[in-house]
């Protein structure tokens, strides 16, 4: 069984071949091409334990350990394990670190939401919250071209400023609602219980990405989301937690969009420049597998990683 670390899973995976690889992902998803059963949850007094399996023909199987302690200080609030087992024989293949490939993946979705559903000729985006996924927010933010400004702000400004010094666009907003307030794109990557930004606070044809996760409530409002255009990973982000989303209870599925669907061009996404479009981020199983898969096979053609008898 091949064993790979955080610095050797950062090494693997490339970006450009990851954002790829979800979109095949996206298609496949909505397509009905994957088995991706709902997530499970296991609550300790402080936090959760997530896992998250799937499988995708021509694809290893993987299931994703992942857990949500909001309280760690000096520590992700998010850690994980991925599995790799041989989708032919059963056989495990590979043990990898979960934490960064959560974070990358849930960024590179957010890159193809905005490359598929903002207005043209973005200028000004917005990072809200600098944590992990704020940092690898602003990574894959800073692949696209155009943009001139990426306004930075967190609960902790310590965290903030030192994102902001990771490129050479960033700027520290003052408060949420300036950063919002300029906003051609505005990314969410926090763990807020609570709304995080008001609607009155947003341009005319923002699109939205919301990547928090903290049950039973949310980082966006409701109020936002009904007057939106609502796209998701899956339809399954309107279930129930922790399978589906908190922000989007109640809500028919019909109200959404897969992101697969408007890569498949089946159902549209943005219709108009003065519309509001949203991107409400579940994280799903899916993108784990891809990227997996993309690191494991790496992997084997460098010759990293550690291989160990079980």
């Amino acid at each position: 069984m091949l064993i790979l670390t955080r610095e050797e899973v950062q090494q693997l995976l490339d970006p450009h071949e990851l954002i790829n690889a979800l979109e095949e992902g996206f298609k496949a998803l909505s397509a009905g091409q994957m088995n991706v059963p709902p997530r499970n949850q296991l609550a300790s007094q402080k936090g959760v334990l997530l896992d998250m399996p799937a499988y995708m023909p021509g694809r290893h199987m993987s299931v994703k350990l992942v857990s949500i302690f909001h309280e760690n200080k000096n520590i992700p609030s998010h850690q994980a394990v991925i599995a790799l087992v041989n989708s032919e024989t059963g056989t495990p293949l590979a043990l990898m670190d979960g934490t960064y490939i959560t974070g990358l993946r849930t960024a590179a979705s957010t890159l193809i939401s905005i490359q598929l559903l903002a207005r043209k000729n973005i200028k000004e985006v917005a990072i809200i919250g600098a944590g992990v996924q704020g940092g690898a927010h602003l990574r894959m933010i800073g692949t696209l071209s155009g943009v001139e400004k990426i306004w930075v702000t967190s609960m902790d400004m310590a965290e903030a400023r030192a994102l902001t010094a990771r490129d050479s666009r960033a700027l520290l907003a003052d408060s949420v609602q300036q950063a919002v307030s300029n906003a051609d794109v505005l990314c969410l990557c926090t763990s807020s219980p609570t709304p995080v930004i008001a609607a009155g606070w947003l341009k005319k044809g923002v699109h939205i990405s919301s990547v928090g996760y903290n049950p039973p409530g949310g980082e966006l409002p409701r109020s936002i989301i009904e007057n939106s255009q609502l796209f998701v990973e899956s339809k399954r982000a309107f279930e129930p937690p922790p399978s589906g989303s908190a922000e989007l209870q109640g809500l028919s599925p019909e109200a959404g969009t897969e992101l697969g669907e408007v890569l498949l061009k089946v159902r549209p996404g943005r219709r108009s420049d003065e519309e509001t479009t949203v991107y409400k981020s579940m994280g799903h199983a899916m993108e784990d597998l891809v990227a997996a898969n993309l690191v494991y096979e790496k992997a084997l053609e460098m010759k990293i990683g550690k291989v160990v008898e079980l």
